[in-house]
């Protein structure tokens, strides 16, 4: 007579509550973690429509003369509050009309210049900035005396 008794590949075994509860809980902290971003190391990749964005939002603020948008909008870099009123006094309100081209020598950096006119004024505008992509922003480097030199930085000449 046959047995009706599964055995070998189909014979299912019970499992105990304990070890369903560790690993449903393993389960679980596996999703949450994959789903926090601590899966491993891996960083967003820089989007150049997003940096197309970021710029052109640059441009906007630029032209409204609008220091706290340019400040939230600089603000990846310590000083992005005193950058933003340098480049307000510097470039504020002369509504550029702009393009840009962009190149990058170095991953995750380019160089990007703005040209076209300031319609408020009617001249051109050229102006060469510097975006990095820094722990998943879109950084631009402070405009010149924002940030302090060190006194022993590459082109500077020691005192005398």
């Amino acid at each position: 007579m046959r047995s009706t008794t599964p055995s070998g590949p189909e014979r299912r075994t019970r499992r105990s509550w304990p070890g369903r509860t560790g690993l449903l809980s393993a389960v679980f902290c596996t999703v949450l973690i994959s789903a926090c971003g601590g899966g491993g190391s891996e960083a967003k990749s820089p989007d150049l429509a997003e940096q197309d964005r970021f710029l052109r939002e640059y441009v906007e603020f630029l032209n409204e003369s609008d220091e706290s948008g340019l400040a939230r909008l600089l603000d990846a870099h310590p000083e992005g509050d005193e950058d933003a009123r340098a480049r307000i006094v510097a470039y504020g309100g002369q509504d550029w009309d702009v393009r840009w081209s962009r190149a990058s020598e170095f991953e995750g950096v380019w160089t990007v210049d703005l040209t076209g006119t300031a319609r408020a004024e009617g001249r051109p505008v050229r102006v060469t900035e510097t975006v990095a992509w820094e722990e998943g922003n879109w950084v631009m480097a402070p405009m010149p005396g924002i940030v302090p030199t060190p006194s022993n930085a590459a082109g500077t000449e020691p005192p005398g």
